[in-house]
């Protein structure tokens, strides 16, 4: 494009040179010309921008974050002229296309289009805009070049991606069920069984085992208290999606796989965090996860819920005892995440944390107590990665 309008200067420059110097019908032919020529292309350019259809659609509006959705658009022209050099451009962020030259300039012939089959990945969890995001018009002899904003965007909402854990080698940064039972019942019953082995021996009723001659234990009832309790940020650090989407993904992310490895392993958790007030949602199976998973498809990040306010609700709402592991999945750690955290190692509560961050030397990570193991999670690492 730039030799074109260097090579349409100089011959303008040239068709100047001819009328100041020679004059006449030819030389003030070849004046109108170059002076009116790129009048045409630029008229051209506005015409086809002003003309130019892109019609887009996608599969289906319920998308997860990483999967791949059928997507389809089409370029149009229904002129009675060439739509030549048009090329489009889309939404990167968020969001990529797979299988497509993205730097290709199609040529529509009059009264036709051309429609483009492909698959669309989106990257983070969020409500954002996705697809084409503009369109270039370039002319016939590459003088102009016009870059335009889609006025028919998409936007979609995309639930967080369910990340199964398959690592089982860092019991320290998982708990496992054999570390924490799937609940700590607090009243013995009068009933008792047969011992088995993995049995508390601390439940043996020596009393019947003397009498009938072998190991009995006492059967627990009571309500079961969480074995697992994860305390999640839910903090709006900015008001900038390009920031705070990756962030509030990975913070998703890793709830929803903790929570549901917990789940699948026979371990009851819950959650805790901010929504306008504080929260807390036990989950007890598989049916209770699904709602949970649905609830945080939709959930919002608020500017009020900061880490003080998560941990004032954990320390007033919720009493932790040594049967119970604390799991913080936070982007900063504080001076009041530092306090709970030395009233649960006075409570002999086993912490872990999970640190999202892609700049851990903003995080507050070197006052992290020496008693909780702890990873960092950045914005596009796998969990599984992590714990491997």
């Amino acid at each position: 494009m730039r030799i074109s309008r260097i090579a349409a200067l100089v011959l303008f420059v040239l068709s100047l040179i001819c009328i100041s110097f020679k004059g006449g019908p030819v030389s003030y032919g070849f004046f109108f010309f170059t002076l009116f020529v790129p009048l045409i292309s630029f008229i051209y350019t506005l015409i086809v921008y002003l003309r130019f259809k892109i019609y887009q659609e996608i599969d289906t509006r319920t998308i997860v974050a990483g999967n791949s959705t059928p997507f389809y658009f089409s370029l149009q022209n229904e002129d009675f002229f060439t739509h030549s050099g048009v090329k489009t451009g889309f939404f990167t962020d968020f969001s990529y296309i797979n299988d497509l030259d993205q730097n290709a300039e199609y040529e529509l012939m009059p009264q036709t289009g051309i429609r483009k089959e492909t698959l669309l990945v989106c990257k983070y969890r969020g409500e954002y805009e996705v697809g084409i995001k503009s369109v270039t018009v370039t002319d016939y002899l590459r003088l102009f070049s016009v870059t335009f904003k889609n006025r028919e965007t998409l936007k979609v909402r995309v639930s967080p991606r369910l990340e199964i854990l398959t690592c089982s080698e860092r019991p320290d940064m998982i708990v496992s069920s054999s570390d924490n039972p799937p609940g700590d019942k607090k009243v013995p019953d009068i009933l008792v069984r047969e011992y088995i082995p993995g049995d508390d021996v601390r439940m043996i009723n020596w009393k019947v085992t003397a009498r009938v001659g072998k190991p009995m234990v006492k059967t627990l009832t009571g309500e079961d208290t969480p074995a697992v309790r994860i305390v999640m940020d839910s903090y709006k650090y900015s008001d900038k999606p390009e920031e705070y989407l990756p962030l509030e993904n990975k913070i998703l992310e890793t709830v929803l796989a903790l929570a549901y490895y917990y789940v699948e392993n026979g371990i009851s958790v819950s959650v805790s965090l901010c929504t306008d007030r504080f929260t807390d949602h036990r989950i007890g199976g598989t049916d209770s996860f699904e709602e949970f998973y649905a609830g945080m498809a939709g959930f919002c990040f608020r500017k009020d819920n900061d880490i003080a306010k998560l941990i004032g609700g954990c320390r007033e709402e919720t009493v932790p005892s040594s049967s119970e592991s604390v799991v913080f999945v936070l982007h900063k750690w504080t001076d009041e995440a530092g306090a709970y955290s030395r009233m649960l190692s006075s409570a002999t509560v086993r912490q872990t944390l999970f640190l999202i961050t892609d700049d851990p030397e903003e995080s507050g990570s070197a006052a992290v107590p020496s008693n909780v193991g702890y990873r960092t999670l950045g914005y596009e690492s796998r969990l599984n990665e992590v714990l491997g």
